[in-house]
């Protein structure tokens, strides 16, 4: 008796997996948010537009993907509530890891202090990125999600060195390298059960564990976009904070 009851929570658990990864990668991020020194819940107004707009732009991406059967999902891992073809909680991931990845971005900026040789870098970090981009998009463009991955990275990379060049660059690729920590958790575990699986006709085939290695590629680009949206949205509020001090000059 006791064995059978251990056994269905271990199935409710394992039926809600990709609901109680989602909730373990907010957890403490959110938790964290009002820590004296980050204070990340005052940024809040800038970073959920960042996030909800990088969300729309992702999700649409993931719907079309998920008809082209580029990837699917597990129905033994969900709770079985979907929007269109994805389940409540691939939503969910859209806003829970952009969430986690801008509050380790705060973080590295309040807890290492700023670098000017440092912040310098992020020119030949971009360019670095940008060959590996380019690279797989010519060798692997016969592969929907290598290909279409690889085009929007390259062109986020692209713009960021020609057109923008924000030093905050060298940040955003420290606070990417410190994210494949829990990155490599919370793929690792989707990918090895696996919660979601691959047209293996759409991907390289490069792994790194279970974890195809555009996975990576993709979350680049999700995390540049959606932090470059995020320092936009605090240059637009610095500005009309400034305002009223001139007008008032």
């Amino acid at each position: 008796m006791c064995m059978a009851r251990i056994s269905q929570r271990t199935r409710r658990l394992m039926n809600n997996l990709y609901l109680w990864i989602n909730l373990g990668t907010i957890l403490f991020p959110f938790i964290l948010s009002f820590d004296k020194k980050v204070a990340f819940y005052k940024f809040w107004p800038q970073a959920f537009p960042a996030i909800a707009i990088t969300a729309v732009l992702f999700l649409l991406w993931d719907q079309w993907f998920a008809q082209m059967h580029v990837w699917g999902f597990n129905s033994i891992y969900l709770c079985s509530y979907y929007v269109y073809d994805l389940p409540i909680e691939e939503v969910m991931f859209f806003f829970t890891v952009p969430y986690a990845c801008i509050f380790i971005y705060e973080c590295l900026r309040a807890y290492i202090g700023r670098s000017e040789t440092f912040e310098e870098l992020y020119r030949w970090f971009t360019l670095l990125f940008f060959g590996i981009s380019c690279s797989l998009l010519y060798w692997f463009n016969d592969h929907l999600y290598t290909a279409l991955t690889s085009l929007f990275l390259s062109l986020l990379l692209g713009t960021h060195l020609m057109v923008i060049r924000r030093r905050y660059m060298s940040w955003f690729y420290f606070a990417f390298v410190v994210s494949l920590i829990p990155m490599l958790i919370v793929n690792g575990l989707l990918t090895a059960f696996p919660v979601v699986h691959y047209n293996e006709a759409e991907i390289t085939g490069f792994r790194l564990g279970s974890i195809p290695i555009e996975d990576f590629l993709y979350n680049m680009a999700m995390l540049a976009m959606c932090i470059g949206l995020y320092e936009w949205f605090k240059r637009l509020n610095h500005r009309r904070q400034l305002r009223p001090r001139k007008q008032s000059s």
